[in-house]
């Protein structure tokens, strides 16, 4: 009985993990990419796209959709910047680029102009690309890209 009792918890031990293997393999399946914000990097788990004929805005977040989105970034351009590298030295703060950062305990707001580094969004059909590598406010540097 002891050794029978042994193998059974055993198998009981075995199963949580195999579960946590599974959740954690589901979630990285489900993962769009990363971003870095401060020398930690975090999953993104959703991202949207608004475009029109003057701009286009993605908004990623570490949060799923229908999940309370209290983290998130959104990285816009002019839309005739499209395709474009902005350096952000050279270009106009909240006219050809815009970045918005928030997270339970940090915001930055549009309002508040980038120190430096590029950004570039492209629309391919209903597909996008971005890349941001930009150094924030408080000078906390902030990374992202996605090339579907």
């Amino acid at each position: 009985i002891t050794a029978l009792s042994a193998l059974m918890v055993l198998l009981a031990c075995e199963k949580p993990e195999d579960s946590q293997t599974q959740d954690q393999q589901q979630q990285e399946e489900q993962k769009i990419g990363t971003y870095k914000y401060d020398g930690k990097e975090y999953p993104v788990y959703s991202m949207s796209v608004s475009a029109d004929e003057s701009q286009i805005f993605v908004r990623i977040s570490p949060f799923k959709e229908g999940e309370k989105q209290t983290t998130y970034a959104v990285i816009g351009i002019n839309a005739s910047l499209q395709g474009t590298v902005i350096d952000v030295d050279n270009a106009w703060h909240n006219d050809d680029y815009y970045f918005v950062y928030e997270d339970p305990v940090v915001y930055y707001s549009q309002y508040r102009q980038l120190q430096s580094g590029t950004m570039m969004i492209r629309k391919v059909g209903e597909n996008v690309e971005v890349k941001a590598d930009l150094i924030l406010p408080d000078g906390k540097k902030f990374a992202f890209e996605y090339i579907e």
